[in-house]
This record gives structure tokens, sequence and C-alpha cells, in this order.
């Protein structure tokens, strides 16, 4: 019998949890990025940090982690005037991030 790709590359959560982790979900490339869930469609172009929401007064974003055990759960981070999200104290442009 053949092994199918999700078959061959699945991780475990706790696998998925340490920096570096790189996995597939669909046509998605996720990796666990200094426990920042980013993706990239087809495994091509630039990671992007993955943002569920903005706040209210458009200076928060709402972006993705990823926990020990391979969970995502969401963490607000700053974002500027010029659509940029500070992330570990570097920021990222609209290029680096999708919503």
């Amino acid at each position: 019998r053949a092994v199918s790709q999700a078959e061959l590359f699945q991780m475990t959560g706790a696998e998925k949890g340490t920096n570096g982790a790189v996995w597939w979900c669909g046509n998605h490339q996720c990796r666990n990025f200094q426990g920042y869930y980013q993706a990239r469609e087809g495994g091509i172009g630039h990671w992007q940090f993955v943002i569920y929401g903005f706040g209210f007064d458009d200076t928060t974003a709402s972006v993705y982690r990823v926990d020990s055990q391979g969970e995502l759960y969401r963490e607000d981070v700053p974002i500027d005037e010029k659509s940029r999200i500070s992330v570990n104290g570097r920021k990222y442009g609209r290029r680096n991030w999708q919503h």
C-alpha cells in the first residue's frame, strides 16, 4: 500500500510545540517560529503570521501561538499605523502576516 503524504509527515503535538518544527496541514506548510504559528500556501513564498482578528482600537492584533503541546492559542501583539505587527520586539510588515 502506498503511504500518503499526510501519514509520512504526521507529527505529534509535542513535536509541533518545538521551535523550528515544520508540518503540513492540507496545502499549507506550517511552522513553529519561536512559539508563534506561521504558514505559507503550497510551501512557497514568505512565512506569514496568522492574525485571528484586530482590537477595537486598531492598536493590537491577535496572532496564533503554538504551546508546548502543539495547540494553537491567541496572543495580542501591537500593530502600528503602518500595519506592522511587533513580535518578540521585531516589527513585521504586511507581507509577513495574513488575516
